[in-house]
């Protein structure tokens, strides 16, 4: 696939939309055609980031497709009516019962706000069919596909609730779905039995335009008196904007053959020689070099490439022909920038099994194996080196403020940015913002400060400093990693923190536990604080489940409010750098409801041939609430050293001999 430019475009859009919260009214983040559902019809790791705007809610979802039968929806939708205006979070379920054949349609059945039984929440049974360029969808639904006016089914009180699902009144709905022909149009109709002020059932229609790859911005109207705008963003992890590693043929591997009697072999400082000759083709930098026994060790990373299983097997390719006959072992460390991560050890005998055969990919699998790197090494020919760096620049970022403003105005905020770093290990950081654009109205501070709530009450009209902290992380084991934080780590907080991790590289799951001890800083000025403190204890486990790069996050400790709380994130690092996913909250205040967010890494790479290892980071969701909130910008470790997982090195390396 060839590069196209529009992605640049995409990513401004994005960046400008996500960062509040929202979703489709609807359908929570699940396929739809106006506001009634319709069946997935995308493939496994699709995903769509919705906006949705109307006089009366603006709402903002992520939906993901893990597999061609089941969606995950994750919506904020913001209500407005006469009693005022009301935000909330869902999660959202769309399972494919049956597959759609050539004479039986497809089954489906949804559920929308999952664990919620509030105004926004609904259930759906739908058959569906496919007619040559239309998509028709018919089906029976509950809750909000029910009701004349969204009301509430119960209290939302934090407590999964499931005796309200598939209960109650019910009303049918259909709509129809025409790819026009035209490129980019599509058109789509749809009846429901769901009443409003000006009738008794309620017919909508919509035209859409794709206006990018994947920017689509749908016009809609209803007999009910309703318009409304939809901008839609859809992608694929797995299919890339650009063509990867355009340019970059690999060095081809040398088999390994014993020295012939008086054959001169090269020494240590002929085969680097050699390896730096071949290697800056490859974009791939060599920061340690030793060769010791039987085995060549060398520190490799590379600036364009974020597969380190092709950086790895690039290296030993180059090896493969410049090592003398003697060298049986490859040992290719990984760095995080801070870390010494893992020590990636290739087996030349069996690389030279794997490689040419059908499944070589695999064969150079299992001729790999994993040791943490040690804290201290021998000296070899090229040793790190580290010069103290300034950095700075100005950032620009945009959002739609659903939290603070009535009306959908775009919000703007200039950061500047600053980071001295002293080594590898230590760096102090600064960010002084400004929002330029819609200033909230300040509220006055509350009675007795709070962990979030309070936000509006901080000075809006002023340059504010975000943060400036130090940061400085080590290991005390090789399996132990560790960091101490202290400063001003985010707007509302400033004070120390302290975290440790443990990893072996050997296994697919770390255990982590990070401490605080915070002030809460002052409303007005930039480095005073209030009267009020917090203490936090959180201990985390990461563990890398099945296959694909699939991953869990389990979080539960002390949170700034003083509850206990547990929070959960579940998603996918894919192989080529994307990162897709959501996480709920859960705290043992019985008045706090059960929170949902979202992110998004998309790298630089997907979209540009000279992206780089970078990526453009997307949220939805953020730090809403008093319960179940943690301190921001402390800087946690796992953060630098997901990169390094087994299991996401294992999934790369199909691209091994790449």
């Amino acid at each position: 696939m060839t590069y196209k430019p529009n992605a640049i475009a995409v990513s401004f859009v994005l960046s400008a939309l996500l960062a509040s919260g929202a979703a489709a009214e609807g359908i929570g983040g699940l396929s739809q055609a106006i506001d009634t559902p319709r069946a997935a019809s995308g493939i496994a790791d699709d995903f769509a980031f919705t906006f949705d705007f109307r006089e009366d809610y603006r709402a903002l979802s992520l939906g993901i497709q893990p597999s061609d039968w089941l969606e995950i929806g994750i919506s904020f939708p913001t209500y407005d009516d006469d009693a005022g205006s009301s935000s909330g979070n869902e999660l959202s379920f769309g399972l494919r019962l049956l597959k759609e054949s050539t004479y039986t349609p497809g089954l489906t059945v949804g559920v929308v706000g999952f664990g919620s039984d509030d105004r926004g929440s609904g259930e759906y049974v739908l058959a569906s069919k496919t007619l040559g360029d239309f998509s028709v969808s018919a089906g029976v639904g509950w809750g909000r596909y029910a009701l004349a006016v969204p009301e509430d089914r119960g209290a939302d009180d934090g407590i999964i609730r499931t005796d309200h699902l598939f209960e109650g009144a019910t009303e049918p709905f259909a709509n129809i779905v025409w790819d026009t022909g035209v490129n980019g149009l599509v058109a789509a109709a749809e009846y429901s039995g769901v009443s409003g002020a000006d009738a008794d059932e309620t017919f909508a229609a919509s035209l859409s335009y794709e206006l990018l790859d994947g920017l689509i911005v749908t016009g809609l109207v209803n007999n009910q008196g309703d318009a409304g705008l939809r901008l839609q963003f859809d992608a694929n992890p797995r299919q890339s904007l650009v063509q990867e590693n355009i340019g970059r043929g690999p060095h081809p591997y040398v088999e390994n053959r014993p020295a012939r009697a008086n054959q001169p072999q090269p020494n240590a400082q002929q085969v680097l020689a050699l390896l730096n000759d071949r290697i800056e083709k490859e974009d791939i930098r060599i920061s340690r070099f030793a060769m010791d026994g039987n085995a060549i060790d060398v520190t490799a990373s590379s600036s364009k490439d974020v597969v380190f299983a092709r950086t790895a097997g690039r290296v030993a390719r180059i090896l493969s022909a410049v090592a003398p006959a003697n060298i049986t072992t490859f040992r290719v460390t990984q760095n995080t920038g801070a870390f010494d991560s893992n020590v990636v050890v290739l087996d030349r005998a069996g690389l030279d099994q794997a490689v040419g055969a059908p499944n070589a990919a695999e064969l150079a699998w299992g001729a790999t194996s994993f040791e943490a790197s040690p804290r201290n090494r021998p000296e070899g020919l090229i040793a790190p080196s580290f010069e103290p760096q300034f950095t700075y620049g100005l950032t620009p970022s945009f959002k739609a403020d659903f939290i603070t403003s009535d009306t959908l105005e775009l919000t703007g905020t200039l950061n500047a940015n600053a980071r001295y770093t002293f080594s590898p290990q230590t760096f102090v950081s600064a960010s002084v913002g400004y929002r330029f654009l819609n200033q909230w109205t300040q509220e006055d501070p509350p009675a007795e400060p709070q962990p979030r709530s309070d936000f509006t009450s901080y000075a809006p009209d002023i340059a504010f400093l975000q943060s400036l902290s130090v940061r400085h992380r080590f290991r005390i084991t090789p399996e132990l990693y560790s960091r101490v934080s202290a400063g001003l780590f985010e707007r509302a907080y400033g004070g120390v923190s302290g975290e440790v991790v443990w990893r072996d590289p050997e296994q697919n799951f770390a255990l982590g536990l990070e401490a605080t001890y915070v002030q809460k800083r002052a409303y007005e000025g930039w480095f005073g604080f209030e009267d009020a403190d917090a203490s936090t204890l959180i201990g985390s486990l990461y563990a890398n489940v099945g296959t694909n790069g699939n991953f869990v996050i389990l979080d539960a400790g002390q949170h700034l409010a003083d509850d206990f709380a547990v929070g959960m994130t579940i998603g996918r690092n894919y192989r080529n750098g994307w990162r897709v996913a959501a996480s709920t909250t859960w705290s043992e205040e019985d008045d706090s409801p059960l929170k949902f967010g979202a992110e998004i890494a998309i790298p630089l790479s997907w979209t540009s041939a000279a992206g780089g290892v970078g990526a453009t980071n997307l949220g939805v969701g953020g730090q809403s609430g008093d319960f179940g909130s943690r301190v921001s910008g402390t800087g946690l470790l796992y953060d630098e050293l997901r990169a390094s997982d087994k299991r996401r090195i294992e999934d790369g390396f199909g691209e091994f001999w790449n």
